[in-house]
């Protein structure tokens, strides 16, 4: 499999255009903490401070993004709190984290690119605000149902999941773009068994519905 190596570091990028074969995630990840330890010691003989938020990104053959190792991590080993968040970050699923009121407080990467948004846009706001319906759409359901099910969540203290739900996304340029979700809203309790977060999982199975769709026309 073919690995590429990306370094960011503040505004500074710099993309790997050619890539190195390893046998696995587990090996460039080792390669990728090899490079970073290289680039800090560079730097310490140069008596310079390596970047506090240097991070390398391991995006495989399709461009997903797979990995990421800071500089810090590679030299000083990642505190628990840093091994979650990059967990959170690079689950291949989607997921939001919301509070009790539906303020969104985090989106990884994969909720953020299924959704065409940056964290910058949308946390600290309420959900249905970041995200309304198309409001042209006389058959919208999406804030009834969502609503519906969160509602659930914080007077049951469970699980629930929502059957496949159309709510469509405003593309950055205004317009709107057809899509269909699977989501699971899952509390996440407090030491007092209250209701801390709401995390939401999402799957985009547009694909799948625009195709059963065709079939049945």
């Amino acid at each position: 499999m073919q690995y590429f190596f990306h370094f960011l570091a503040g505004d500074v990028r710099l993309d790997d255009d050619f890539g190195l074969q390893h046998g696995g995630i587990s090996a460039a990840r080792a390669e990728a903490i090899h490079a970073a330890r290289d680039m800090v010691v560079d730097a310490l003989r140069r008596n310079e401070m390596a970047p506090a938020d240097g991070v390398i990104e391991i995006s495989d053959e399709r461009g997903r993004l797979v990995a990421q190792v800071s500089l810090t991590e590679a030299v000083f080993g990642a505190p628990p709190e840093t091994r979650y968040r990059r967990v959170f970050d690079t689950a291949p699923q989607g997921y939001l984290l919301l509070a009790p009121d539906l303020t969104i407080v985090d989106a990884n990467r994969a909720y953020l690119r299924a959704t065409m948004t940056e964290l910058s846009a949308i946390e600290r706001r309420r959900v249905f605000d970041a995200f309304p319906e198309k409001p042209d759409d006389p058959e919208r359901s999406g804030v009834r149902n969502l609503s519906a099910s969160f509602e659930f969540v914080l007077r049951h203290k469970v699980e629930h999941a929502v059957p496949v739900q159309r709510f469509d996304i405003r593309r950055p340029d205004g317009t709107w773009e057809e899509r269909h979700w699977k989501p699971v809203n899952m509390p996440i309790l407090d030491a007092n068994g209250e209701v801390e977060f709401i995390l939401q999982q999402v799957e985009d199975v547009t694909a799948a519905c625009l195709r059963e769709r065709t079939r049945v026309d």
